[in-house]
């Protein structure tokens, strides 16, 4: 959507609405996608000044017709074997190419050709779906129904005659749509050029300063967005331009990001096309917040932005503030609103010979292709980004394999108290018996998808699969409480605790208050306000959390000051270098003092040697997990572990000293 200061400007040409349904999937789909090829059509048309782009979406769009021709041809003729409206349903797919070619062939001028042709699609697609596939749909679903043909026709004639004769009141909103989108797109290009002729302009020295204001109002017109203050699309190939004509051009490659929100039309709909502007200008803020230098930023069309990175090694970088800006909610006073994104990127040497148009229309495309395969996710062009990228994306389609295929295992590592022999809990710790490659350890695998989505749903996996086996050993007569690893994505999701209390629900006799959660990753969580909100919801639950690795990462003690977390386990850096390091000495002895301070539980990592332990007790932490106590075991060889465990004698010597 395009807003000025006086009224709203939808650029959805067709809105999609349900009645256009037939009632056959495939049909549907595929008039979906007719729709919005259309839509997408008059986008370009508005925010674009090259013809050659529009074009180009036009020939998709008559490459997807004949599909969809071709498909639903393909049903109609078995419903309607030698039927004279089977025909002349086919004889409509003949005229409405001979009419396109007339488009294309015509020597009117460009904004003409434009509103005669959005005029007729829009009439054409209405009564192609409406008068046409869904009488034909409903006259199939009668015959089904045990009707005679001509019965079935007979009654769908009347039955869809109110949707016909209401298409007309639509068709005048359409038209009307069509007429002020055109003008607009006039208007622009006309306020550009007038730019330009008053900028060249000798002036008299008295009317400089109204010539001036009269410029930054033609210039805003021509190169900014009017409902978010961003640059338009005209902005942002200027500032590309400007990037590409440098004279001592930086080192390396820049980057062109296209990306759009994902299922932003769900916003529209949930708090109206006023708020969704709204919210649209705070992103953009925020989203200019998070920019890296030198960079820019463009609103292009409806919820269609993209980004100048001057420098291709910030991509990732860049993209993640954006996602996790974008994740932060947003309060429009009718409910919070968050968005996720697909993008597309391009890399391009600053003095590329390639012209910013062309490089605007590849990320534009790269975009488009993104969306067919990586939705939530960014794809690029380049192409050593674009092996990156398969390679990655085949590991993903693994991974998907994998947690559909009951490939991936739990491993337990108990936690214990060193003096007493206290068993603690147990550390659920994820593998993956990749069919080939064996059993692999998750350093192997996680590291790939942990700014994927994906990682959300193993995340869970994890978390129902601990309670089922905590399920299965309270059968046994071995109760033991468990802990899981999430990452920050995961924690920061916006359903997390909506689907953590789903996951609870389903295990009704395992108390909530067995399953601690570590979080991973603690140097990506961000916003410390969320993340304090998330835990105390869960906690509300009765759901305990540590903080993971704790002593690394700059943050540490701003976490430890502010996350309401229970327990924190030391790196197992520090426990397994204390016996070479003076210095890791030192660092633990601090941890478990700010433990202390603040109350918290504390648990070590790393406890591979006796010594380690006698070290540990010494400064005061008893409760450890190390190979010195058990390396992690299946599930069952847990009750095996616990029959046999003792804690060995120099660590009860060691307690009973302090």
């Amino acid at each position: 959507m395009v807003e000025d200061n006086s009224e709203n400007l939808a650029f959805e040409i067709f809105p999609w609405n349900r009645n256009f349904e037939t009632g056959i999937d495939s049909i549907d789909q595929q008039h979906r996608t007719l729709v919005e090829i259309l839509n997408r059509l008059a986008r370009h048309s508005a925010a674009s000044t090259s013809e050659q782009v529009c074009s180009q979406v036009l020939d998709e769009l008559l490459d997807y017709a004949a599909f969809h021709f071709e498909e639903e041809e393909r049903i109609w003729r078995q419903v309607f074997p030698g039927c004279r409206q089977l025909q002349d349903h086919l004889d409509s797919h003949q005229l409405f190419f001979a009419r396109i070619r007339e488009f294309q062939s015509s020597e009117a001028s460009q904004e003409d050709i434009l509103t005669s042709l959005f005029k007729y699609l829009t009439r054409w697609l209405a009564f192609h779906i409406l008068d046409s596939d869904r009488k034909m749909a409903l006259t199939a679903q009668a015959v089904e129904g045990g009707s005679t043909l001509e019965q079935a026709k007979a009654f769908t004639d009347n039955s869809a005659s109110i949707l016909v004769a209401g298409l007309l009141d639509i068709y005048g909103k359409l038209s009307a749509l069509a007429i002020q989108f055109i003008r607009e797109k006039s208007a622009r290009l006309r306020a550009e050029e007038e730019l330009t002729r008053v900028q060249q302009q000798h002036i008299r020295q008295a009317l400089e300063e109204q010539a001036s204001d009269y410029q930054q109002q033609l210039e805003f017109l021509a190169y900014y967005d009017p409902v978010t203050g961003l640059l338009n699309r005209n902005g942002i190939i200027r500032e590309l331009k400007k990037t590409l004509a440098l004279e001592h051009p930086a080192k390396g490659e820049a980057a062109l990001i296209s990306l759009d929100l994902d299922n932003f039309y769900d916003v529209n709909a949930r708090v109206g096309e006023e708020a969704a502007d709204r919210y649209l200008g705070l992103l953009g803020r925020r989203w200019l917040d998070a920019l890296y230098p030198g960079g820019a930023l463009a609103r292009v069309s409806g919820d269609e932005f993209v980004v100048l990175v001057q420098d291709s090694e910030q991509v990732h970088a860049q993209l993640e503030a954006m996602r996790l800006t974008a994740w932060q909610p947003c309060d429009l006073g009718g409910g919070a609103v968050t968005a996720s994104f697909t993008a597309g990127v391009v890399l391009f040497l600053h003095d590329s010979a390639n012209d910013a148009d062309t490089l605007l229309r590849q990320a534009d495309q790269t975009l488009f292709r993104a969306k067919q395969e990586a939705r939530g996710s960014w794809l690029f062009l380049e192409a050593g980004e674009q092996r990156q990228y398969r390679s990655r994306q085949k590991r993903l389609e693994e991974l998907q394999f994998a947690l559909h295929n009951d490939q991936f295992r739990l491993y337990y590592q108990p936690k214990v108290d060193l003096c007493s022999g206290e068993l603690i809990g147990l550390e659920a710790l994820i593998r993956w018996q990749h069919p080939q490659l064996g059993l692999l350890q998750p350093g192997a695998f996680l590291p790939a998808i942990e700014h994927h989505l994906i990682i959300v749903d193993i995340g869970e996996w994890v978390i129902e699969a601990a309670l089922q086996q905590m399920r299965r050993w309270d059968e046994q007569g071995l109760r033991v409480n468990v802990s899981v690893n999430i990452a920050a994505l995961q924690l920061l999701h916006p359903a997390f605790v909506s689907r953590l209390q789903a996951i609870l629900a389903r295990f009704p006799d395992i108390a909530a208050q067995r399953l601690d959660i570590e979080i991973l990753e603690t140097a990506t969580l961000g916003d410390l306000d969320k993340a304090t909100e998330v835990i105390l919801q869960c906690a509300a639950l009765g759901v305990s959390f540590s903080l993971d690795d704790f002593g690394t990462g700059y943050s540490s003690l701003s976490y430890l000051k502010q996350l309401p977390v229970q327990t924190l386990k030391i790196d197992q850096g520090f426990v397994l270098d204390s016996l070479q390091n003076t210095g890791n000495i030192s660092i633990l002895r601090a941890i478990i003092g700010l433990s202390r301070v603040f109350n918290h539980n504390l648990i070590a990592e790393g406890v591979e040697t006796v010594r380690h332990g006698e070290v540990l007790i010494g400064l005061g932490c008893t409760v450890a997990q190390g190979y010195a106590i058990a390396e992690p075991m299946p599930a069952a060889r847990f009750a095996e572990w616990q029959r046999s465990w003792k804690p060995h004698e120099r660590w009860r010597a060691a307690g009973l000293k302090c």
